[in-house]
Order: C-alpha cells, then sequence, then structure tokens
C-alpha cells in the first residue's frame, strides 16, 4: 500500500551572510554627535521539520517549519559633544553579542520522481512566510551622557522556496534523506528596512512515511 502521509526531521546549515548597518546625527551642546551600530550574522545550524500528505501518488502538499538563530557580537558607537570644550567629543563603544531569531513557514508542493523502490527524488516548491526577531544595539545621549541600550525588534516577510529532496528508504516506512533548497524573503524592521532572511540551505535527517 502506497503510503498516505510524511514526517521529515532534519538538521540543517544556512549559508547566507547579512551585514545590518543603523546610523543617525544629534545636536547637543551646538555641537552633532554621532551614533551607529553595525552586525553581521553569518552562517550557522538550523532545525527543519516537515508533514504533508500524498494527495497523489506522485504529488504532496505539506508544510514545512524551520528555525535558524544566531548570536554574533555587533558593534556600537556613541559620538558625543564636551559640554564644555568645544570640538571635542567623547566616544562610547561596546561590543554586544545580538541575537536574530528567523522562524519560517513554508507551503511544500512536491512532485515526486521515483528512482527505484528505495530511492525517490522529491522537487519542491511554495511559498514561505518568515518571522524575524532580532535585537538591535542602539546609542543614545541622555542628561548629556552617552548611553547604549539593546531592542528587541520583530516583523514579518512573505516569499518563497524551492529545491530538492532525495530519500532512501531501508524499509517501505522508515528511511533518511538530504535536501538542499533556496528560501527567499524581506523583513522590515522599525530600524533596519528590507532585510534578507533565509538564503541557500541544505541538511540530512529521517524520512517516515505513513
Amino acid at each position: 500500500v502506497d503510503p498516505k502521509a510524511y514526517l521529515d526531521v532534519n538538521i540543517a546549515g544556512q549559508t547566507q551572510s547579512t551585514t545590518v548597518s543603523t546610523s543617525s546625527t544629534f545636536s547637543l551642546f551646538g555641537e552633532t554627535g554621532a551614533t551607529s551600530s553595525t552586525q553581521t550574522v553569518g552562517q550557522g545550524l538550523m532545525f527543519d521539520a516537515g508533514a504533508g500528505y500524498h494527495v497523489h501518488k506522485d504529488f504532496t502538499i505539506g508544510v514545512a517549519v524551520s528555525r535558524f538563530t544566531r548570536a554574533p557580537e555587533g558593534t556600537v558607537l556613541v559620538t558625543a559633544p564636551d559640554p564644555i570644550a568645544f570640538n571635542s567629543f567623547s566616544v562610547l563603544s561596546a561590543s554586544p553579542k545580538l541575537r536574530q531569531t528567523e522562524l519560517a513557514t513554508s507551503v511544500k508542493l512536491a512532485y515526486l520522481l521515483r528512482v527505484n523502490d528505495s530511492t525517490e527524488v522529491a522537487i519542491f516548491a511554495g511559498p514561505s512566510f518568515v518571522r524575524l526577531s532580532k535585537e538591535i544595539a542602539t546609542g543614545s545621549v541622555v542628561n548629556g551622557a552617552p548611553q547604549i541600550a539593546i531592542v528587541s525588534q520583530t516583523g514579518t516577510g512573505i516569499g518563497a522556496e524551492g529545491g530538492l529532496d532525495v530519500s532512501y528508504l531501508f524499509t517501505p516506512r522508515l528511511g533518511t534523506g538530504v535536501f538542499v533548497r533556496y528560501l527567499r524573503a524581506q523583513v522590515d524592521l522599525p530600524a533596519a528596512a528590507d532585510l534578507k532572511v533565509g538564503g541557500f540551505q541544505g541538511g540530512v535527517g529521517l524520512r517516515v512515511r505513513f
């Protein structure tokens, strides 16, 4: 009897690197001060899982969820004018670890190619919805003194994914597999617009058929 449903659980990696930079100026004591921050979020491991149904022998529809999180160091600077000496500035800097989490939910439409009784190739694509939660370091001046704070901002982007999944079944119901895909979406946050999330992803994991 052909399986009616599937469950995939993977350990994967994401290769995209994204840099976020912010800057602003302010007036204080008749002079101009400035704040700036930057952070690069590079590649890392992620968790991925998906489940769905066979609506036809060679066609499935399902939902996949992936979670990617990293907390690299960022850099933030506050340059503030001195209240007494003209053209003299104090600089406050910090390198806090700032967490970024991408939670992607994708509708997965797949066409199946059976190589033999044990090996199956799925060509899949579908829309993706990515929830981004990101810590951002901000600088400010309060009562003439520079300060640094960390705020958490969230936003959701709509994009798409597509890729290949190759499964090898040890039994008719249990096996392993590898996948590669490209997920593209952009998210707007109050401090930064058009942030790219997702990217090239690939992994290996468990394949279960019901």
